[in-house]
């Protein structure tokens, strides 16, 4: 849709620049501008589309017709619109990074620095679930390689730190003794 209205408004400015150079070298500075506002003028207000499709495809009320005129800001896409962390890189107090909260709230980082989540919708309408879902869904689950990343530059060491608590349902977990990279113990 945006390619087809961005092709309308390109075969406007064409039609604006033939029309330049179709204006005889008569003409004073003056007048050429004035015809060229007139003429764009006319083109911003005569502004009408005719192959932009509406979300219903199968019927054909929802082509619109060519006589219908499509506003300016339903066009235009916000292109500023991201995803806020809301990283604060320097404190004002002693220049810092500081973390971010909801990455503590909603990730728990093992010893040997993988970050785990909880599976989404795991609470939501647990009635319409069968027994097997709902177990998979109280089940935690790995972050990849390239969220771990993100995640560990969003917390201060503080929370890279591993912490023992007494019964601490994690504790097979921390260690990953099993793969050369992250095991502790020399192979023997």
């Amino acid at each position: 849709m945006f390619r087809r209205a961005c092709g309308s408004i390109l075969s406007g400015v064409r039609l604006i620049r033939i029309h330049v150079e179709n204006v005889s070298n008569k003409t004073t500075g003056s007048n050429l501008f004035g015809s060229l506002n007139k003429n764009f003028n006319n083109f911003e207000t005569n502004r009408f589309y005719s192959s932009i499709l509406s979300s219903n495809f199968k019927s054909m009320e929802g082509i619109m017709n060519k006589n219908t005129p499509i506003p300016q800001s339903s066009i235009m896409f916000d292109f500023n619109l991201q995803q806020k962390r809301n990283l604060t890189k320097f404190s004002l107090q002693k220049g810092k990074r500081k973390t971010v909260k909801t990455v503590v709230d909603r990730f728990y980082r093992l010893g040997w620095g993988i970050w785990i989540r909880t599976k989404c919708g795991r609470q939501k309408k647990l009635w319409k679930k069968p027994a097997a879902r709902k177990r998979r869904l109280r089940q935690h689950v790995f972050c990849n390689a390239k969220q771990s990343t993100l995640l560990d530059k969003m917390t201060t060491k503080y929370w890279k730190k591993r912490r023992f608590y007494p019964d601490d349902p994690y504790e097979p977990y921390h260690d990953r003794e099993e793969y050369p990279f992250t095991r502790k113990t020399p192979i023997s």
